[in-house]
């Protein structure tokens, strides 16, 4: 016969370690590019296909890997595995000090403690980033983010935004790592 206290103690520790989906709390409903597009509406362009908005991401990736970068948040809008290249980018980023996250749907996970390799994490069903994409790279000099968004309809029309606004990166930032608070991380305060 087993004890009805041991039993409780075992199933409360179940509990803890794998929560059920039921008890969680509802997927993140904020947009990391309406957060930033609201501080800077200027800022913000027309919807435009995905390709042709690829030079400016690419841009903002050159600048994040200048030094003084001390962290990068991407969300990524592809499924599954980052590409060769995000993961380049990435490695040099955390290789040159940097804290790296990546978030994206259906991302493996991979949370090193030691923090020597990006740390990669899935965006939960329904998360409102999963038609975002963004890059932005803090340190306590600079700021610049790259956000878009996904438009409604049949077309890949994108609206996206490039901007050094300290109070636009530092919200668009702190949507993206609300949703990953067993890190610990904040975006990193400006020292001017």
């Amino acid at each position: 016969m087993t004890d009805p206290s041991a039993d409780r103690l075992r199933a409360a520790v179940l509990a803890l370690r794998a929560p059920q989906v039921a008890k969680r709390a509802p997927a993140p409903t904020s947009s990391v590019f309406g957060r930033a597009a609201a501080a800077v509406p200027m800022d913000a362009h027309q919807p435009t296909p995905r390709s042709q908005m690829a030079g400016r991401l690419r841009s903002v990736e050159t600048s994040a890997l200048l030094p003084g970068t001390t962290m990068a948040l991407m969300v990524l809008a592809t499924r599954g595995t980052p590409p060769p290249e995000v993961l380049r980018s990435a490695d040099l980023l955390v290789r040159s000090g940097a804290v790296v996250v990546v978030l994206g749907p259906d991302l493996p996970r991979d949370v090193p403690t030691d923090r020597s390799r990006p740390l990669t994490l899935p965006l939960r069903s329904g998360d409102a980033l999963e038609g975002e994409q963004a890059l932005i790279a803090c340190g306590p000099h600079r700021r610049i983010a790259f956000l878009a968004r996904r438009e409604p309809g049949p077309d890949d029309l994108w609206s996206w935004l490039v901007t050094r606004d300290p109070v636009a990166v530092h919200r668009a930032g702190t949507a993206i790592l609300d949703r990953v608070p067993f890190l610990k991380l904040r975006v990193p305060a400006l020292t001017h």
